[in-house]
């Protein structure tokens, strides 16, 4: 498995999964809700740009999901394309955008923009996609932007500019800082480079340096690139590596079906989770205590199993385990199936239990509503 292939079974997994929670984290939980921040995001896109557009603009969406924005900016163009790697998000988009037949979605190869020719495009965007890409996959892409794009074309798009940082290159959700140096070479190299709004008063518009900003960061076509680079996408070190956003985000999912009551689908997310980590000491005792608030002992009995399993070092899982078969008399403890001691993805590193976020777009963190789960002892106590 290559990044190529990594990138399209992971955003195809989390599409599965909720594709709405994927794209928009703190706005998926209905449609209408969505529909607002797709609606917020276009026009803070059309703010950026230094011109009055067009509605004969071809424009292109790279990272498009389901075509959250797209669908906003369709009454200001008349031909939007979008484009992902995920087949999932691409199949959801054409229910999401049926009213719209001027807008296109496509699956591709998620490094690339081979199906479109040169000076294609008199705008490309792209939010909140970049930020998770692997570096050469993102200087790939810049590079084929300047391809597709008309002469002094627009390139508009999200990135946290600021304090370099990086994760594996296996990882296709975790976030990349870029310094500003960094960022400007990098743009420079594929023939792009910033700009400032020219009616801008304010004189801090033309810095970029803001490592946790959302706002879009334009650049346009400028001048030829060096000869074509050819990639070689070779196999991946870690193929089934799993990032510790993907598990935070998980578990960010289950509270929210929990404090909505809907914890058959909590615990399925969490199930979810572990089939993916199954060394994740969170996980598994968020899993513990929605099946014993929901009754079901005997599937609670075996998570408590697998938990002083996999971490002996959790003093509070025996004593949560005893008091469980006490619960379930008919539990011998040598009939409880360890469903997780063994994984096809072992051995797992037990280090992505926690994930400190830097990054607004996946704060999740809901004040009072955050869901705080009770020892698992006192729990099985009030049975």
């Amino acid at each position: 498995m290559n990044i190529v292939d990594k990138m399209k079974h992971d955003w195809n997994e989390r599409a599965q999964h909720h594709a709405r929670f994927w794209i928009a984290t703190e706005d998926y939980q209905t449609e209408e809700k969505f529909s607002q921040s797709g609606k917020a995001t276009a026009q803070a896109l059309l703010a950026t740009i230094p011109v009055p557009p067009l509605p004969s603009w071809k424009v292109l969406d790279i990272g498009c999901g389901i075509g959250r924005v797209l669908k906003a900016l369709a009454s200001h163009f008349d031909h939007l394309v979008g484009i992902d790697v995920s087949s999932t998000m691409i199949a959801q988009s054409r229910q999401w955008l049926a009213d719209y037949p001027h807008i296109h979605t496509y699956e591709t190869s998620g490094v690339d923009l081979r199906e479109f020719p040169h000076s294609s495009f008199d705008l490309v965007y792209s939010y909140v996609a970049f930020q998770h890409m692997p570096r050469p996959v993102f200087e790939h892409y810049l590079r084929e932007i300047h391809r597709v794009l008309i002469p002094d074309g627009y390139l508009a798009f999200q990135l946290p500019i600021g304090h370099f940082h990086d994760v594996p290159l296996e990882d296709t959700i975790g976030i990349r800082s870029y310094s500003k140096q960094e960022i400007e070479e990098t743009l420079r190299r594929n023939g792009l480079g910033f700009l400032q709004h020219p009616s801008s008063n304010n004189p801090e518009f033309g810095e970029i340096s803001d490592s946790h900003s959302h706002r879009f960061r334009l650049a346009q076509k400028i001048g030829p690139i060096g000869p074509a680079i050819s990639m070689d996408w070779g196999e991946l070190e870690q193929p089934h590596f799993v990032s510790q956003l993907d598990t935070h985000l998980y578990g960010i999912y289950a509270d929210d079906c929990a404090c909505a009551g809907n914890y058959q689908e909590g615990i399925q997310t969490l199930q979810t989770l572990l089939n993916k980590n199954p060394a994740n000491l969170e996980g598994r005792l968020r899993l513990a205590a929605l099946l014993i608030e929901t009754g079901q002992l005997p599937q609670a009995l075996v998570t408590m199993h697998e938990i002083i399993t996999l971490h002996p070092e959790y003093e509070e899982g025996p004593r949560t385990l005893r008091q469980l078969l006490e619960k379930c008399p008919n539990r011998h403890p040598s009939r409880i199936p360890s469903l997780s001691t063994t994984s096809k993805h072992s051995p797992v590193d037990t280090s992505q239990d926690t994930f400190a976020l830097t990054n607004r777009e996946y704060s999740t963190i809901k004040g009072d509503q955050k869901m705080h789960y009770p020892p698992t002892d006192s729990l099985v106590s009030q049975i």
